[in-house]
């Protein structure tokens, strides 16, 4: 007797011998895994362009550079001189220095002044490009654009960090020394040393970082440079002070620099809303918006230079 197969095991036997042949057909890669090997690419690549972008930034930085014959002494120089003619006042009886200096008020000259002589440097870089068509150059060799801003401010933020944290160890280690009946009582290794010595550099990489930003949505090195000298000094110190009210009093517990600087170690004058800790990441939220914002609009814009 002769059977015939019908249509649908013929099919069956075949898929069951193909499926024999080619096992690999049972196990198709899971898209979710494809997926995450997509982002994987994708990070790996933004990184390599981001480290060109950096060495680019890198090679900028010749010898003769303002950056280091001029920008690195005057931010360590000031703040380490206005401390040094404080402290001999003090020996002079000129002011008077009863009881000595705080650790936790040590950086007050270096919070001041360096994080802002630092930015505007980073301000200078950036809006430096937009000359001689050099930012079209680059987009075109380049266009993830973000890569230049992210660049700057990795690099300009080592330098920042270098200069602020060897500035701190020469008045920390350094004046105790010079002047042990004024500097005697600070310690580099006490809770408030130690703030100090991480809080700054993070204040000042923060700084970079609003300035960038700013640079970035108006690319006016000088009206940057105001803006966050208006915006420190005049805001935030001296509205506060011809005020003297209770909206005055309101304005300097919620500015992000004053705030900032608490957190950073220096001693507070005020009864801070956040607390140490919570007062820093609330100028890290200003500051890190305005450079996302930056970013979003390089990426959109159409980049032309002055």
């Amino acid at each position: 007797m002769s059977h015939r197969l019908t249509d649908s095991a013929i099919t069956a036997d075949d898929t069951s011998a193909d499926v024999h042949a080619h096992p690999e057909t049972l196990d198709p890669s899971p898209v979710g895994s494809t997926n995450r090997a997509g982002v994987v690419a994708r990070i790996a690549r933004n990184g390599l362009f981001l480290g060109r972008a950096i060495r680019s930034e890198i090679t900028k930085l010749s010898p003769r550079n303002p950056l280091f014959w001029l920008v690195i002494p005057l931010s360590i120089g000031i703040p380490v001189a206005m401390n040094f003619g404080i402290a001999k006042a003090s020996q002079w009886d000129v002011i008077d220095g009863t009881g000595g200096i705080d650790t936790n008020n040590t950086g007050y000259w270096l919070m001041m002044l360096s994080p802002f002589i630092l930015m505007a440097a980073a301000v200078t870089s950036f809006c430096g490009e937009f000359k001689d068509k050099t930012v079209e150059l680059g987009s075109a060799i380049q266009p993830r654009r973000w890569t230049m801003p992210v660049a700057k401010l990795i690099v300009f933020s080592v330098v920042a960090a270098i200069t602020v944290t060897a500035t701190i160890l020469i008045m920390l280690l350094g004046f105790p020394h010079l002047f042990p009946e004024i500097w005697g009582e600070v310690e580099l290794f006490s809770g408030d040393g130690v703030r100090l010595l991480i809080g700054v550099p993070v204040y000042s990489v923060l700084v970079l970082a609003l300035g960038l930003g700013l640079s970035v949505l108006i690319p006016r090195p000088g009206l940057v440079i105001m803006i966050v000298v208006l915006w420190r000094f005049v805001i935030e110190e001296f509205l506060y002070k011809v005020m003297n009210n209770d909206f005055g009093m309101t304005l300097q517990k919620w500015g992000p620099f004053a705030n900032a600087q608490i957190g950073a170690g220096q001693y507070p004058t005020f009864d801070t809303v956040f607390g140490p800790n919570m007062s820093l990441l609330y100028f890290a939220a200003y500051a890190v918006a305005f450079f996302v914002i930056g970013l979003i609009r390089l990426q959109a814009t159409d980049l032309r230079s002055d």
